[in-house]
């Protein structure tokens, strides 16, 4: 394993650390101790890989996290919203979210957060799904609150534990992700670990509405048998039960927006009709395929899913 991959794999566990612990106390010693380094090394490293001190990335997922639950979970109030992302009072956290995202918890749950809809995402060229829903509207198609999904398509999955080989990607979710998988499918191709049924993992772990794109974090996980010779550190992913909706024409990780609105609707419409409620990062189940010349990879996601649990 090359030293720089070593270095990325402890930052994603100091970072699986911090998302799992929000609560807590998070100090620089303690995040420190997570990883195999010192103090001055560790901020250093952390600082160069991530682009921010590590108390500057505390606070900005939390504040983000809480962020997505003033969208998502209505039935929560401001104070307990704070005080599950790790603020010690409703005046720090509306001081900090208001300092933050310029408007204060009570205006972006009530929509202001509409406000910063990432315009990489929503000017992109209009896929055919896109399209289709376009002229619909244009027809004038009767009013439904799910107009991205098809509820033919939605269903309650149960998904196996599995271990993984995990690639990392910091930046926008519509650049640059392809290549990631491109590596890591090629590396697996390679040691003939690879069949028509391997399951390929996408997690975006921020919401596009929320996270700027240059601070997003995005993990390619390529499920493998428990153990092998490969020198490689195999992750655990917790399967379990996922809300899953299978599209009919994959979707190419350029049309990132038609992504989002699907994303929505589970979240907005859907998972409070259902009686479940979501337990973390959505999923994204990728499919590769080779051209004739077997150089060239097609990378597109052909369902996504959130893990559940009944409310």
């Amino acid at each position: 394993m090359l030293y720089h991959e070593e270095q990325q794999r402890i930052m994603v566990k100091v970072i699986d650390y911090i998302e799992e612990h929000l609560t807590e106390e998070l100090s620089l010693q303690h995040l420190a101790s997570k990883s195999t380094y010192s103090t001055f090394h560790f901020q250093r490293l952390f600082k160069e890989m991530i682009g921010e001190t590590p108390a500057a990335y505390v606070k900005r997922i939390r504040l983000e996290h809480a962020a997505h639950m003033l969208i998502y979970e209505r039935h929560r109030s401001i104070t307990e919203i704070g005080m599950n992302c790790g603020f010690s009072s409703l005046s720090y956290f509306t001081y900090s979210f208001t300092n933050y995202f310029k408007t204060s918890p009570k205006n972006w749950r009530n929509g202001a957060y509409l406000e910063r809809f990432p315009r990489e995402y929503a000017n992109r060229k209009k896929s055919k799904v896109l399209s289709r829903k376009l002229k619909a509207d244009e027809e004038n198609e009767s009013y439904n609150e799910f107009k991205w999904l098809d509820l033919k398509k939605v269903k309650v999955i149960r998904l196996p534990d599995a271990y993984t080989i995990n690639r990392y990607h910091i930046g926008s979710y519509v650049e640059g992700i392809p290549e990631v998988w491109e590596g890591l499918y090629r590396w697996g191709k390679s040691r003939e670990i690879i069949s028509s049924s391997t399951l390929m993992i996408g997690i975006p772990r921020n919401n596009p509405y929320i996270t700027p794109p240059e601070k997003s974090f995005y993990d390619c996980r390529l499920a493998v048998s428990a153990v092998g010779n490969e020198d490689e550190e195999r992750f655990s992913f917790k399967g379990g039960r996922y809300v899953l909706v299978e599209f009919d024409e994959p979707v190419c990780y350029e049309d990132r927006g038609t992504l989002i609105e699907c994303y929505s609707e589970l979240y907005s419409y859907w998972l409070p009709q259902s009686g479940f409620r979501y337990l973390g990062n959505p999923i994204e189940l990728i499919e590769m395929k080779e051209d004739e010349d077997q150089l060239t990879l097609q990378t597109r996601i052909y369902a996504i899913a959130l893990p559940i649990e009944p409310d």
